[in-house]
């Protein structure tokens, strides 16, 4: 395998067809998570049962060890023969109603895997019977790894599902209240991001992962705007817009001072305010500018698991002067990230961009040894003698100019004491 297979110029990268193709792609170190049932359970009073053969369940027996939902996570087992021949309906039936009869949670998520999804099954009647004998809301998602890179993705379907909680409402707006989508790990409500907000007098912010129960939840229906972190929200949003009326603007994490400010400028605009951010930038510059001095030459890569665009985070780095020579990502790249891809291109065209899932890449460390720090948990595989900076989205969450803040003193740290990647991912499991 030729790594050289891998990679493209990043001056070359002008569209999706341009990125290094690979017929079959090999597991790339940036697929951590727990997609659709991570999601799943961001919605309270809820609980997911996931079926399929004991070779797809076995690996999500381990996640939910590792991200502690074995309380709100059940499984069952059923022989490929069974799903083949359509005989498992009234076995998942039966285990379903047995759960629930033991359960207070008010929703049930029943996840299927590939199989089911590739055949095709039809829960309809299953889900009908289920939801009249309980009274309890079921909602069928599918956790199909064989779906990554379709347009909706199956974890952004069972995002997009939580508007079935918000449709009822009766919307009474409340002037003062945001809606914050797209968070895993909350924003601390003691962060810039509240502060800013509260200024300008919205002081009442709503994100799901806060909310204790469905009543909570509801209250984003009464939201004056909506902004979005992750574009897994977007489906959500866009609902919310269309079939509410509630203002939305996408919004993600950033690093760079002046997205930060223009994405500032477009949450005031939504929520019709006008957000001070002067002040907090100058300080948030002045606190950068050693911490960024203490870079400039180091070699650098940033890959696609971190939280936020690697695009974005390349290009402020170039722009301050970090040597940043490759950089991981995937053949989903985000519409919004066309625009810093050029960018990028005209600041430093010959960044290489590399497919992190491509098979040519697998095992590949060597023409990486000369990287010095490496941003997110996949550019840390293949920079095996990098400091390694995973700036994950299952460690504390931060926004605006406080995330960049924070990303340089992680980096600061890295280099004094440097950790290794296979450390960090299992200290935190980020992998499995």
């Amino acid at each position: 395998m030729n790594p050289d297979h891998a990679r493209i110029r990043v001056e070359h990268l002008r569209e999706k067809s341009d990125f290094p193709f690979a017929p079959l792609e090999g597991v790339g170190p940036n697929l951590a998570g727990w997609g659709v049932i991570e999601t799943s359970l961001l919605l309270p009073e809820s609980v997911a049962i996931m079926v399929g053969p004991s070779a797809c369940l076995r690996h999500s027996a381990f996640m939910a060890h590792a991200r502690g939902f074995t309380e709100r996570f059940h499984m069952l087992c059923v022989s490929e023969l069974d799903m083949t021949m359509g005989n498992h309906l009234s076995k998942v039936e039966r285990g379903i109603a047995d759960i629930l009869a033991r359960r207070d949670e008010k929703v049930a998520f029943l996840i299927v895997g590939c199989p089911d999804y590739i055949l095709g099954t039809d829960f309809t009647g299953v889900i009908n019977r289920l939801e009249a004998s309980t009274g309890k809301r079921i909602i069928l998602g599918a956790m199909a790894p064989i779906t990554i890179g379709l347009k909706e993705s199956p974890f952004t379907s069972a995002y997009t599902s939580f508007y079935e909680f918000l449709k009822h409402e009766h919307r009474q707006l409340n002037e003062n209240r945001l809606n914050l989508l797209g968070t895993f790990m909350p924003l601390s409500e003691s962060g810039e991001f509240y502060r800013i907000l509260a200024n300008a007098g919205l002081d009442d912010v709503v994100q799901i992962p806060l909310c204790p129960d469905l009543d909570t939840f509801a209250r984003m229906a009464h939201g004056r705007a909506s902004v979005v972190l992750h574009p897994l929200a977007n489906g959500l949003s866009g609902k919310l817009e269309r079939e509410m009326g509630i203002p939305t603007c996408f919004a993600p994490t950033a690093y760079g001072f002046s997205s930060i400010r223009e994405q500032y400028e477009r949450i005031g605009q939504a929520a019709g305010r006008t957000l001070d951010v002067a002040v907090v930038e100058q300080e948030a510059r002045k606190a950068a500018a050693p911490l960024l001095a203490s870079l400039r030459g180091r070699s650098t890569a940033v890959g696609c698991s971190i939280n936020g665009s690697p695009f974005e985070l390349a290009l402020f780095l170039v722009e301050n002067g970090v040597n940043v020579d490759a950089l991981f990502a995937r053949g989903t790249i985000k519409p919004y990230e066309w625009d810093l891809i050029a960018k990028l291109g005209a600041a430093k065209p010959d960044i290489q961009v590399y497919n992190a899932s491509h098979p040519a890449l697998c095992g590949q460390t060597a023409p990486f040894d000369h990287v010095e720090i490496a941003y997110g948990v996949d550019a840390g595989m293949f920079c095996a003698n990098a400091a390694n900076v995973p700036l994950s989205r299952y460690q504390e969450q931060k926004y605006g100019y406080e995330a960049t803040i924070w990303m340089l003193e992680q980096t600061r740290d890295a280099m004094a004491h440097p950790v290794s990647n296979y450390d960090w991912i299992y200290a935190h499991d980020f992998l499995i």
